[in-house]
């Protein structure tokens, strides 16, 4: 190692290097403060967050049920007797007035049934009359008479019988009405109890769709419905619940409802699609807002906005028991209470127990909910 004999050129470099030096500490132990001050106030900074209240209110839900339209009165038209049909002069799609012949038998062998029917009461009532005027002149007795009045109460039931046959052979329209099915045509030949046609009235058609079993208590009889069929467009038309079945499904746990449409519009027929679009409403439910609720294994749960021991506004996690879910509202069943502020925004690092300032209060959720507890 080599001393230079000049030591005074060194000095003014030493003495620059301890001052960097100690520039060097001063920054170090400024930039340890500020960030410790940083760290302090993070922690005493506050979580923001919006809260909306938990309320009473009615809630409202719109259904859409679909289904295909039917005839509400449908007739289908049987024969009583056997026979060969000599008449059958509509089709589908035909019109026919109440009381028009839509089906004629050939009936000459019961028409013979009738003249012989008639023939024995004609005789039976001659028997009885001569037995009558015999009686006085005891040639005749009394239990020959009654014999005789027997024997005209079988023939006057035998004829009835007979001409009731006959009547049967012919079939006329019930009602005002549409043919939409004929199975048979003439000169076939019946065996009892078939099916010939089928009448409908065109004036009434209904839509009988499932609805599920959780919102059927919340249809009315005779509410209103909007009714759209897919082959008419985008018309709407008016219609309305005239019957609810009071049995469910059991494997699809849905129920039957009925809506008429009357008077039917033009164009609308059976078997055309319909929709139709129904408003349920739910009074007096506990409810809060979906997009508030998270969920774990334990269940359901939101953060609830209360005041510690120390005063302070912090956050804490409430587990809940929910209920039927309305559209973007969910109920409650039991956890929560009306006017409780929940969590709706500011999820993001929100803990139990930390300490929030409310950005954000739904006050007309609040007075909504007030109002609704002081209501009887």
């Amino acid at each position: 190692m080599i001393i230079s004999k000049k030591p005074g050129r060194y000095l003014p470099l030493l003495t620059s290097l301890f001052a960097t030096l100690l520039l060097s500490a001063c920054d170090n132990s400024s930039n340890g403060h500020s960030s410790n001050m940083n760290m302090h106030r993070a922690q005493q900074t506050a979580h923001r967050v919006e809260v909306v209240a938990v309320e009473h209110r009615p809630v409202f839900l719109t259904q859409t049920i679909s289904g295909t339209l039917e005839a509400v009165r449908k007739i289908r038209l049987y024969n009583e007797e056997s026979g060969r049909i000599t008449k059958l002069p509509y089709y589908e799609g035909d019109r026919v007035k109440k009381g028009t012949l839509l089906v004629q038998l050939d009936n000459a062998l019961i028409k013979t049934d009738v003249a012989k029917a008639r023939a024995s009461r004609e005789q039976a009532e001659l028997d009885l009359s001569r037995l009558k005027k015999l009686l006085p002149k005891k040639i005749s007795t009394e239990e020959e008479v009654a014999r005789a009045r027997t024997e005209v109460d079988l023939a006057i039931a035998e004829e009835k019988r007979q001409l009731t046959r006959l009547k049967r052979t012919s079939i006329k329209a019930p009602i005002d009405g549409l043919i939409t099915k004929r199975l048979y045509e003439p000169g076939d030949m019946l065996p009892p109890q078939s099916q010939i046609l089928t009448i409908i009235d065109p004036s009434a058609l209904r839509l009988k769709a499932s609805l599920a079993e959780r919102w059927l208590p919340l249809v009315k009889k005779g509410q209103p419905v909007t009714l759209r069929i897919d082959a008419l467009g985008d018309k709407k038309f008016e219609a309305k619940v005239v019957r609810i079945h009071p049995t469910i499904n059991a494997s699809t746990h849905k129920g039957i409802i009925e809506i008429l449409l009357s008077p039917v519009p033009k164009g609308a027929t059976v078997g055309q699609f319909a929709r139709a679009k129904i408003d349920l409403t739910a009074t007096d439910r506990l409810i809060i807002p979906v997009h508030t609720i998270h969920y774990e294994p334990e269940g359901a749960y939101v953060y609830r906005i209360i005041k510690n021991d120390k005063g302070d506004t912090v956050a804490e996690k409430v587990f809940f028991e929910q209920g039927q879910q309305f559209a973007s509202e969910a109920e409650i069943l039991s956890g929560l209470n009306a006017g409780d502020q929940i969590v709706s925004r500011g999820f993001l690092g929100l803990r139990p127990g930390k300490k929030v300032e409310i950005a954000h209060v739904d006050n007309s959720a609040v007075q909504q909910a007030d109002t609704a507890q002081k209501q009887p």
